[in-house]
Order: C-alpha cells, then structure tokens, then sequence
C-alpha cells in the first residue's frame, strides 16, 4: 500500500545492469487538519506529509563490470506548506533537511554503505507500521521517549545488509559518531563522540513475516545517557486483512548506573477495500519512566482511496488519551483530509 523508498535495502536485490540509470522520484503531500486538546481552541490547518513526509529524491544506479552495482541516493524533505524548497522546521527558521545520503555497493554478498543512512531500525518501523513516517502515526503520539528502533536516521554511519537467506535477511548498522561530540576549528574534539549499534533480523516466508532490532549506544562520557533497545514484530497476510504486532522496550541510563525502562505495544491492520483501504493502528505506552505521560495510548482511523496508481486521496481520525501524574486525562483528537502524489 505505501511504497516505500528505504535506503538500506535499495541493492539487497539488484541484478547489476550493464549501464547506468539516474531517476528523479518523489512524494508531495499535503493535508488539511484539524487539532483538538482538552484545555485548547482547536486548530484548522494545512499539514504537510498527512499521510507520507514529503520529498525529493535522486537514485543512480551503475552495473560495474564485476558484477556488482553501485548506488547513491540522496533523498531531502519537503514542507509543502511553506515556502522553503527542501527544508524542514528548526525552531523559528527552516533548514535544508536530508532524509537520506549515501553510496552502496552490492552483489551476491548483499549490500554495504556508507553514508547518512536510514537505518534498519527505520526499515523495522516501515515494514510493521503502517502508519510510519505519517502525521496520524500514533506510535509517535503515543511514544514517551525516542526509540533508536524506529524510524531512526543515522549520521556518520556505515551498513551491511545479508542476501535473502532462505527467506532470513540480516542487517548491521554501525554509526561512528551519533552525538555528542564538538569539533574545533582545528579538528580537535571537545567531547567524547556517542556510538550505535544496530541489529536486524527478518524472517519472510509467504504472508508471514518476523522481525527483530537491538539498538545500544556506546559513551566514554559518563554524563551522556546510555541506551539499549529492543524492538520485536510480526505480521500475517490474511488476504482480507494484513495485521501487524510490535513490542518495543529501551532502556536509558545517564548515570552509567541507575536506568530507566520505557515499553510499548502497537497492534494495526491494514484491510483492502475496492480500489483502496481501511487501515487502523493502536499504540500504547505500557511503561513509561517520565513523569510527563504516565500512561498514553493513541488509535488512528483511516481510509485510503486510490485515484491512480501514484495518486492517493485518505480521511484519517487519530485520537490520543494521555493520563497526568494528578490523574487527570488530556485527549487530543486530529482530523486529517489530504492527497499523496507520488512520482
């Protein structure tokens, strides 16, 4: 149903060409919403990326004569509703924005690359979540902290990605710095850079498919949080319904020896109906360690109706309710009426 661009997995399947191909591809996407919160006026607004981030993308490809192939994609938002080209919002100001930018080569061995990757924690959230990436996701209204496991974007990162193995694919992201360190002028490092390590393993065998994502950072700075993660998914092929399960647990140390667990549980279906579908997803916080949001959960409703084969008109409803350490519940409630263009 949405057909994703995921920059890890672009070769895993390549047969390599005997020349090369440049292709310009995007995604626009724009919704008119509307938001209401206990407590606040409601808002009528034009979203942009309702139901996909907008974007602007180049893929070449170049079949080498060793068989192999090589790839370099370099992918950027796009805020459609305002007037910066490639950007996206930075406080008061709009930035350029790279969704991704790296080179990859692959082969029989499967696929390295190097770059600013989605990582296969990014893969792990697109291929059970099928909201992923939307403005009605509620994993994202419902998340209490920041999952490296899902729909993560790594700087200074490199990657391998295993052929099909019988149906099992592995995937290793390992990013060399992910935070926490300061260059001078003259190159020298005023912090101590933060590492990550990702981990992947799918399973895909007809209409069944599991997966498994471990994500841990790495300090020399005792200061800096540590993080470990664990992500776990499924899903099954009904033929009149496809449903997906996930479980996703971290855990962040800042002291390097008290911790802090945090747990969620999502459930969606996704239910071909005609030329489009009826997709719902359910996310909850089952343990949360802030005290900001002891306890949230988030539904979203939607429809999807295919005018094309690159166009898609969708009505969404995303609810979320959150319960306050005094006991009392914040709703919020988004309305979203919008159409995806993809080319």
């Amino acid at each position: 149903m949405q057909k994703k661009i995921i920059a890890l997995a672009v070769a895993a399947a390549f047969s390599a060409p005997a020349f090369a191909d440049t292709t310009v591809y995007g995604i626009v996407d724009a919704a008119i919403t509307n938001i209401s919160k206990t407590g606040f006026k409601s808002r009528l607004d034009v979203t942009s990326g309702g139901l996909s981030t907008s974007r602007l993308g180049v893929k070449h490809t170049e079949g080498l004569d060793n068989g192999m192939t090589a790839v370099v994609v370099l992918e950027y938002g796009l805020d459609v509703a305002n007037k910066t080209a490639l950007g996206a919002a930075s406080g008061t100001t709009y930035t350029p924005n790279a969704r991704q930018q790296m080179l990859a080569l692959a082969g029989d061995f499967g696929t390295v690359a190097a770059g600013f990757l989605q990582t296969t924690g990014y893969d792990f959230s697109g291929k059970f979540n099928p909201f992923a990436g939307s403005a009605v996701d509620p994993y994202s209204a419902a998340n209490p902290t920041t999952f490296i496991t899902t729909g993560s974007r790594a700087a200074h990162a490199a990657a391998y990605i295993s052929p099909s193995m019988g149906g099992v694919t592995v995937a290793y992201n390992h990013a060399f710095n992910a935070g926490n360190e300061s260059l001078t002028p003259d190159g020298s490092t005023t912090a101590n850079p933060t590492t990550a390590d990702l981990l992947s393993v799918t399973f895909d065998q007809g209409p069944l498919s599991v997966g498994g994502v471990y994500a841990g950072t790495a300090d020399d700075d005792a200061a800096y949080a540590k993080v470990t993660e664990m992500g776990l998914g499924a899903s099954y092929d009904f033929g009149v319904a496809k449903v997906n399960a996930t479980y996703l647990s971290t855990k962040t140390d800042a002291t390097g020896v008290a911790g802090n667990t945090d747990s969620m549980i999502g459930l969606s279906a996704v239910a071909p109906v005609g030329p489009g579908a009826v997709v719902f997803g359910y996310d909850k916080n089952t343990k949360d360690s802030t005290t900001a949001a002891d306890n949230t959960s988030a539904y979203t409703l939607a429809y999807l109706q295919n005018l094309s084969k690159s166009v898609t008109a969708y009505g969404a409803i995303e609810k979320v309710s959150t319960e306050t350490t005094t006991g009392s519940n914040v709703d919020t409630t988004v309305l979203a009426v919008g159409l995806r263009k993809k080319f």
